[in-house]
């Protein structure tokens, strides 16, 4: 890793409505609010994110092991995500969520929750080592969940812990 650089503090989502989005997201996830704040639209705000007038009501949450940010931006000129924008084009892709319970229950949860998911569960626990689907929340970003084995390389216990 490059010197001075510990590891990936937060990812960050834009949704239409900040409220619903806390409902979705601390309620049904169960994230943690952080931080909430606002900023903009001033010159630092514009500079930072590259966007005119930008200004934003924002709350940090606590994931896990990664914080997610989620802004609500209120200045001119803000679009909807394609509701069909496919995974594979270039820019944010999607989050995963680590499932340690019952991903069947997960996934059935999540649909009732709002989720639109874009197939069933893949893979299978015991012979591949994953069970896997992708999602959108009930604003269009990408999510996914998966269940991987204890010994696969990619499970989170594989991490090292974050040190302060």
């Amino acid at each position: 890793m490059l010197k001075g650089v510990s590891g990936i503090h937060h990812l960050a989502v834009s949704v239409p409505n900040l409220d619903e989005a806390r409902a979705f997201y601390c309620g049904v996830l169960g994230f943690e609010l952080a931080e909430a704040f606002e900023f903009g639209p001033d010159d630092d705000s514009e500079r930072v994110t590259g966007v005119s007038g930008a200004r934003a009501k924002v709350m940090m949450l606590r994931a896990g092991n990664v914080h997610v940010e989620v802004f609500e931006y209120g200045n001119a000129g803000v679009r909807e995500q394609p509701p069909s924008r496919p995974v594979c084009d270039h820019g944010y892709t999607h989050f995963a969520l680590e499932v340690d319970g019952d991903i069947d229950e997960v996934y059935e949860a999540l649909g009732r929750a709002g989720v639109k998911w874009h197939s069933p569960l893949v893979g299978d626990l015991d012979n591949e080592g994953y069970r896997v689907t992708y999602g959108r929340d009930p604003f269009g970003n990408v999510i996914e969940i998966q269940k991987l084995s204890t010994t696969h390389p990619g499970h989170i216990t594989q991490l090292p812990r974050w040190q302060p």
